[in-house]
């Protein structure tokens, strides 16, 4: 009911009150002393009846007004409540996706900093520094070619051993690597709180998982591929490098890996398929 309404109905609600108080008693006089030609008595018990009859009528019926405001009083606090209700929901519903957009905003100001850090370390791997005008391989490259194309007959654990003792420019790209990984497990549910490594890991991909995850992909060439696969080659739980090939796993990773030689089919014995996605090699 809106406000103008019921100053109206309450205005009303008076007017009929006091009409009856002064109708009733007017009615009666009219009756008895103007039609009937009845005296006024003198006699206080005689009027102390007609007042008590004069009550007993506008009594019930100024009741009936007040519990019909009474009643109307409670709707209109019900109404009044109710409303209050909704606007604390839609302010609590709005304050929710407030504060998740400002966590999905910090997780993708963090997320974008570090793909753009990751990204930083690798140019600077990836460039080929003239040497007596001549051009020279890459650190990238000189890495893949000592772990990857050279050293034939190497065991994949030899080849692993020489990939951690590669020098500090590239074993920093791989470590902001793995460190973008974890901070999509641990940091991508907007709705929750941060999860731990070990918590996160046992969960069921998330879309946004997946999202993030693919566009780290989308900057690994082949050759950091290949590297990554060697990387994480590890069984024991123990190994510092565990999370890594769990985070390999989970976001496949090695989809995309290419197979140069024969021997590089025997990584697909080293991880899990999930690591391999939709790898044709896998799949067949």
């Amino acid at each position: 009911m809106e406000i103008s309404d019921l100053a109206k109905s309450i205005k009303r609600a008076k007017i009929l009150a006091f009409s009856l108080i002064a109708l009733i008693p007017t009615a009666y006089l009219v009756w008895f002393y103007f039609i009937n030609d009845l005296s006024l008595s003198t006699d206080s018990s005689i009027w102390g009846t007609f007042g008590d009859f004069i009550g007993g009528i506008l009594n019930p019926l100024i009741a009936l007004l007040a519990f019909y405001w009474l009643t109307q009083s409670v709707l209109i606090q019900k109404t009044e409540l109710s409303e209050t209700q909704k606007v604390l929901k839609e302010t609590e519903k709005a304050q929710k996706e407030q504060a998740l957009t400002q966590e999905k905003k910090r997780f993708e100001d963090t997320f974008f900093s570090l793909l753009n850090q990751l990204n930083t370390v690798f140019d600077g791997l990836n460039e080929r520094l003239l040497v007596m005008d001549r051009p020279q391989a890459s650190k990238i490259m000189k890495l893949h070619s000592a772990v990857i194309k050279n050293g034939t007959g190497n065991t994949i654990e030899k080849r692993v051993a020489k990939m951690r003792e590669s020098s500090s420019d590239t074993s920093h790209y791989f470590r902001v690597l793995y460190h973008i990984l974890k901070f999509i497990l641990e940091n991508s549910r907007f709705d929750a709180e941060p999860m731990l490594f070990e918590a996160a890991v046992e969960k069921k991909v998330t879309r946004t998982e997946k999202f993030y995850s693919n566009i780290v992909r989308s900057f690994l060439n082949k050759e950091v591929i290949q590297l990554l696969a060697i990387n994480c080659v590890v069984v024991d739980p123990l190994d510092p490098y565990y999370k890594y090939h769990q985070l390999v796993e989970r976001y496949s990773l090695l989809e995309h890996l290419h197979i140069d030689a024969e021997w590089q089919k025997e990584l697909f014995g080293k991880y899990d398929k999930s690591a391999f996605g939709e790898h044709p090699e896998v799949q067949s």
